[in-house]
């Protein structure tokens, strides 16, 4: 019953987004062929169901974007920006494998997209995918050097690579946007530790205790 209501006020949204497209069309032509304008082309209803399911998932509404957004997709199999909200859609309500899968397919049609390069390099991070994550992560930060999540999941990854130096390095810059994580101290103290620096280890870790019982 509810997705029949939905339904009904999809359509009816639709049809008055696009009254002001009816009523020029009207001007231009005969009030005999007032019954075809009526039906709405193809291209203007993929417009207006594929950006409202884009918003449902920028909402965070992501079982409700999902069905919307695979109608989209199999309308238009090449929109990256439709595979990148249904990417991430099915990741959120349980379908990782076929999620993932949009999002590599979304980041080999555009290796530029930056909110791409994001998402699946945080997601291989989830993933315990750590060798693909680290060069998307470090991409990514060309363009958003200010990005503390990244910078800690960059570490993590560099981290369990046995990179240890450059784990150091990139939860320093992590440090430098919050220094009050412990989270961060904590993982740098491992890192440390790791590299053969005892003693650099045991100030964080001495660090990350005082900040959790503040």
């Amino acid at each position: 019953m509810t997705s029949g209501i939905e339904d009904f006020m999809a359509q009816a949204g639709l049809y008055a987004q696009y009254s002001g497209i009816i009523a020029r069309r009207l001007g231009d032509r005969m009030v005999s062929g007032f019954q075809s304008l009526l039906t709405i082309d193809e291209e203007t209803h993929y417009a207006y169901f594929r950006d409202r399911a884009i918003t449902l998932a920028r909402r965070g509404l992501y079982r409700r974007a999902a069905p919307l957004l695979a109608r989209s997709h199999a309308t238009v199999p090449t929109d990256t920006e439709v595979m990148l909200y249904l990417g991430l859609s099915y990741i959120k309500t349980g379908k990782k494998a076929e999620g993932v899968a949009l999002l590599e397919e979304a980041h080999r049609a555009d290796k530029k997209d930056v909110r791409a390069i994001t998402i699946l390099g945080l997601i291989y991070v989830q993933a315990e995918e750590y060798k693909k994550a680290a060069p998307l992560l470090e991409k990514a930060l060309e363009e958003s050097s200010d990005n503390f999540n990244l910078h800690y999941r960059l570490g993590v990854s560099y981290d369990n690579l046995g990179e240890h130096e450059k784990a150091i390095e990139a939860f320093g810059k992590a440090l430098e946007l919050r220094p009050g994580e412990a989270k961060v101290h904590r993982s740098m103290g491992f890192a440390f530790e790791q590299s053969g620096d005892s003693e650099s280890a045991l100030i964080h870790f001495k660090r990350a205790n005082e900040l959790a019982d503040e």
